[in-house]
């Protein structure tokens, strides 16, 4: 019997020999796990300086140690983000340098890696908002649309040249107004030619009303100067200058379009039996009822099951012709701890828990052509500026309302990110991370209909406070 099955014996064990060795070679090295497990931390809430620092320390360790490990070139990439987190805290020019030469290092090893061209965008980042450089931002991202033009950042890369460029202008523009100064100058021996007549005539002094005019105005309100600085008041005024038009035009609030996120085949996220898909179309319902009985009229990209591409919920938020556009979806990450209530807004991802969660969110968005929608959004001030003032009525509501209830919630901050869903209409638009299924606590009390249910209130009372706001005079 022994004999009959000792070449069976024989070949499993030599099988377990040659896999092992394998298997622990596709492994991640524990250092690389540690400081991933650490940067997920350091992305939410304030962290020191020497915190980054030691997470990048970690990366460059596991980088140095592990010369053939094949995603070597993840910790380069990984050490360089946790270098831009130090530079973002000290605000220092020599940090920010080094995060650059970290970034610019994984490209020149690994220019063929899926992560040189966002090396290569981060750093354009670095050089534009920290390192006051442009110029040097603006090589980078020629070098993203040259070399890497069909990467994910292609697109992006041009949309922030153009950014960049508008910039340009609008810092030029007051040289401009100064160059007509000297213009206006040289003009000043003709209006003074003009002015010299007037002395010699004297008529002109005995008809010319000089003094009556100024007593009309003064039986009103002010004297003459006093007036012209209350015409150009309303300008510089606490409320952006888009609300006030609305407020000129007449427009309300009428119309609010909910989107339940996710739906059907797409379950979303699931952790501790919480299934993204199902929380959300209920909170999306509660939140509708609300504002209905509120005399809000509420139009849903689905009120089922029902699974919709992030194509069709765009052109659903189109056709509805809305005046805010709210999507409801469930957070989760790698790190169990994050919690929180979060807001975003259609904007540039400026840190990687944004990046990963618009990544996430937008899986399902279809044609890398319709990124030039996305992008022509992100640089349309005006949109964006409403839709952060909402966001924060929906932030500071919510937190209030579940504070009021007895629920510690984590304030997650208005946030943006390139959210394919959030684009195409010209109404405000926002998409709430309403928490983290990946968190025990949290996940425990998204499945509790009560919280569910003190959750949509807050949201309503958010979106209440912003129509109001619109509405006041």
């Amino acid at each position: 019997m022994f004999r009959r099955f000792f070449p069976v014996l024989l070949c499993f064990v030599v099988a377990l020999l040659f896999c092992a060795p394998v298997t622990s070679m596709a492994s991640n090295p524990p250092d690389y796990e540690r400081a991933k497990a650490q940067l997920a931390r350091l992305h939410h809430g304030k962290h020191s300086a020497a915190e980054w620092q030691a997470c990048a320390n970690t990366f460059r360790k596991a980088y140095d140690k592990n010369p053939k490990w094949r995603l070597r070139v993840a910790a380069l990439y990984r050490s360089g983000v946790a270098l831009e987190g130090r530079a973002r805290v000290t605000r220092t020019a020599a940090d920010a340098r080094r995060a650059v030469a970290t970034y610019e290092q994984t490209v020149r090893a690994y220019p063929n890696s899926a992560l040189a061209d966002d090396a290569l965008f981060r750093a354009a980042l670095v050089y534009d908002e920290l390192l006051r450089s442009p110029a040097k931002a603006r090589v980078n991202l020629d070098r993203i649309r040259r070399q890497y033009p069909k990467s994910d950042h292609a697109r992006a890369a041009s949309a922030y040249l153009k950014k960049i460029s508008v910039a340009k202008e609008a810092m030029a523009a007051p040289k401009k107004g100064a160059a007509q100064k000297p213009d206006a100058r040289k003009a000043s021996p003709k209006k003074e030619a003009a002015k010299k007549p007037e002395p010699k005539t004297t008529a002109p002094k005995k008809t010319v009303p000089a003094k009556p005019a100024p007593k009309k105005a003064e039986s009103g309100k002010a004297a003459p100067k006093k007036n012209v600085k209350q015409v150009r008041a309303p300008a510089p005024t606490g409320k952006p200058i888009a609300q006030n038009l609305a407020a000129q035009l007449g427009l309300a609030v009428r119309t609010v379009v909910i989107d339940a996120g996710h739906g059907g085949r797409d379950p979303g996220a699931m952790h501790h039996g919480v299934v993204e898909k199902d929380v959300n179309l209920d909170v999306a319902k509660r939140l509708g009822d609300i504002l209905t009985k509120r005399g809000y009229t509420v139009k849903y990209t689905r009120d089922r099951n029902k699974w919709l591409s992030l194509g069709e919920r765009v052109r659903l938020g189109k056709r509805s012709k809305g005046d805010l556009f709210v999507s409801i979806h469930v957070n989760a990450c790698e790190n169990p701890k994050a919690s929180g209530f979060e807001t975003y807004i259609l904007d540039f991802a400026r840190t990687s828990s944004a990046s990963r969660l618009a990544a996430i969110e937008n899986a399902n968005s279809g044609r890398l052509g319709d990124m030039d929608n996305v992008l022509t959004e992100i640089l349309r001030g005006a949109r964006t500026a409403e839709s952060r003032r909402l966001a924060d009525h929906i932030q500071g509501s919510t937190l209030k309302h579940l504070q009021r209830q007895g629920y510690k919630v984590q304030n997650g901050g208005v946030k943006g990110a390139p959210f394919f869903v959030l684009v195409g209409s010209s109404m405000p638009s926002v998409l709430v991370e309403i928490g983290y299924c990946s968190n025990r606590a949290e996940a425990s009390r998204l499945k509790n209909q009560k919280y569910r249910q003190q959750m949509a209130q807050g949201i309503a009372n958010g979106i209440v406070s912003y129509a109001r706001g619109i509405a006041a005079p």
